[in-house]
Formats: C-alpha cells, structure tokens, sequence
C-alpha cells in the first residue's frame, strides 16, 4: 500500500506530512533549506515504497516535482482555488 504525502512548500522551508495506508502511521517532516539537494535528501527516507504526493503549484514547485518524479513517486499538483485556498 503507498504512502500518501502532502507538502506544504515555501521558499525556506517545505513541511510534509504523511500517512501510511498499511500501518495508519501519520508522520510529519521539515525539508530545509527548500533546494534540490535537501529535498533528495529527504525523499531517500522513502526509498523502494510507493509513493503519491500532492502539492501547490507555487515558487519552485519544479524543482521538486523533478526530485519527485526521478524516484518514481506519483505527483498531483493542487490549484490554489480548488484546493479551496482564497487569494
């Protein structure tokens, strides 16, 4: 069963919180600096499980999403108005 991930992405920091479909386990993690670098780090913790990410489209989405998808992880990109954020 995957993982499912949320991140919360800005440009110091991005906050991601999990939960385990097999065990139920919600977990909660810090990638900082919010680079390439920090972020591979972070993504190797999942290495060999399946893995779905949702997260905004906002500044430096694409860099992350590139990190995701190099380990095989399914990404989903949220718009800020459905995912019911007001401007």
């Amino acid at each position: 069963m995957p993982i499912v991930m949320g991140l919360d992405q800005h440009r110091a920091q991005i906050t991601a919180e999990w939960i385990d479909l097999a065990t139920g386990e919600v977990s909660r993690g810090r990638v900082a600096p919010a680079d390439r670098a920090a972020v591979r780090r972070f993504l190797s913790r999942f290495a060999g499980r399946e893995l779905e990410v949702v997260l905004e489209a906002t500044t430096g989405w694409r860099v992350v999403v590139e990190e995701l998808e190099r380990v095989g992880t399914g990404v989903h990109l949220a718009r800020r108005r459905r995912a019911g954020c007001a401007d």
